[in-house]
């Protein structure tokens, strides 16, 4: 292997595609393309195909509609799918499939080896169209599609969703026996058959070294606790229990702690509503999306808990960042949450959609600097591993060797 371009610790002569449901915003105004995307995921696939001799991307595409959060280098590959706006338009999608199973086949010539993301029935398909032209596979698994639709999706819609749902997991679950399978945390591994030698944890992570802060160049005003979260305003993130404890906080202890909200979503409204409707205007500040980078990293570092009440996840890297930024973390015991925190070592552990102890753990860790520096501690330790560059050279090894024994647990 040589290593491309100097950048990483490994690298193969193999060209890489990834499928990731994902739009991609193409600006042809410039002399050449740039293209960009809003899910900052991509950063971290940018930084895996670093690694390989060609990355191209496949994608619904938008053109000339400006660039989105995140431009990616120019000399990434984009196979330009027809554009749909989600699944749930079943008119819209059927009419892009034709045209995506076509583009598909035709760009397989293009790669040597496909890392396709669901489940989602396009990867799937495109999965049996890399097969059928004896490309080997990578599926990546990045949450538990079954447990996040239970809490997503309610009504009328719930079966026969869930009964979508079910089949895709099974399908790719079944592809997974003798694919290579990426997957997000301790408890999808597990789902995948981990620690079987074709089945890879990983933490996705966007965090760089140089992002890693000195924990004493800070120092906090203990006067007021700043509370900081960070995620989409979905069901599943649960977006209104912290609501409700910061009306508790302010009820016993009037003036001392304020939130920090990072993010968007179809409960925008619900949230924004239930903030003035505890009369917490003045305790919260809403930020909308901030794209990774200097502005939330500072946000982060600023920050004196970091607070995270999802109902399911994967391996959020949302803690990774909050490690490297030094802050103090109290998280749902949820999904892969429990691994991400080290069983607790590194950040303390509330039960999922209960209140009184999500109010309990946030007053617990404000009112003890010794454990926050005991989770700070550990965290800057556990964050060396779970760096964009140490994980992705992970991926890049275990797509490139083509399976073998490596552990499975990020490290």
């Amino acid at each position: 292997m040589a290593t491309r371009g100097g950048r990483g610790l490994t690298s193969s002569r193999e060209r890489l595609g990834v499928y990731l449901d994902a739009v991609y915003w193409v600006d042809g105004n410039a002399v050449a393309d740039r293209v960009s995307t809003d899910r900052s995921f991509l950063l971290f696939v940018v930084e895996v195909g670093e690694h390989f001799d060609r990355l191209v991307v496949f994608g619904r595409t938008v053109r000339d509609e400006g660039l989105a959060d995140y431009v990616l280098p120019p000399e990434v590959a984009l196979v330009e799918l027809p554009h749909y706006a989600n699944l749930r338009r079943i008119a819209s999608v059927a009419r892009a499939t034709t045209g995506t199973m076509r583009l598909f086949w035709r760009n397989l010539t293009a790669v040597d080896v496909v890392w396709l993301f669901g489940p989602h029935p396009f990867a799937a398909a495109f999965a049996f169209l890399a097969l059928a032209r004896r490309k080997r596979v990578v599926l990546g698994v990045r949450q538990n599609s079954v447990e996040l639709y239970r809490k997503r999706v309610s009504g009328w819609k719930r079966f026969p969703a869930l009964a979508t749902v079910h089949a895709l997991d099974g399908t790719f679950r079944l592809l997974g026996r003798r694919a290579q399978v990426t997957v997000q945390g301790r408890e999808l591994g597990e789902r995948y058959g981990a620690p079987r030698g074709n089945v890879l944890e990983l933490a996705e992570s966007v965090v760089r070294t140089a992002d890693i802060v000195d924990p004493e160049t800070g120092g906090r005003d203990a006067t007021t606790v700043d509370l900081l979260t960070v995620g989409r305003l979905e069901t599943e993130k649960n977006p209104l229990l912290l609501v409700d404890a910061l009306a508790r906080l302010e009820a016993a202890e009037p003036g001392r702690f304020h939130l920090t909200w990072v993010g968007r979503g179809p409960l925008e409204m619900e949230v924004t509503h239930r903030i003035h409707e505890h009369g917490l205007g003045d305790r919260v500040t809403v930020r909308s999306y901030v794209p990774f980078g200097p502005e939330l990293l500072d946000l982060y570092r600023r920050a004196d808990l970091f607070v995270h009440v999802s109902l399911s996840e994967g391996f959020p890297k949302v803690l990774i960042e909050a490690y490297a930024s030094a802050t103090p973390i109290v998280a749902t015991d949820v999904g892969g949450v429990r691994a991400a925190l080290d069983d607790g070592a590194a950040g303390l552990l509330v039960p999922p959609a209960n209140l009184d102890a999500l109010v309990r753990g946030i007053r617990q860790l404000a009112d003890d600097p010794e454990l926050q520096d005991a989770f700070v501690a550990r965290g800057l330790e556990l964050v060396q591993g779970l760096t964009m560059e140490a994980q992705a050279d992970r991926v890049a090894r275990f797509i490139a060797r083509g399976g073998g024994h490596e552990p499975t647990a990020p490290r």
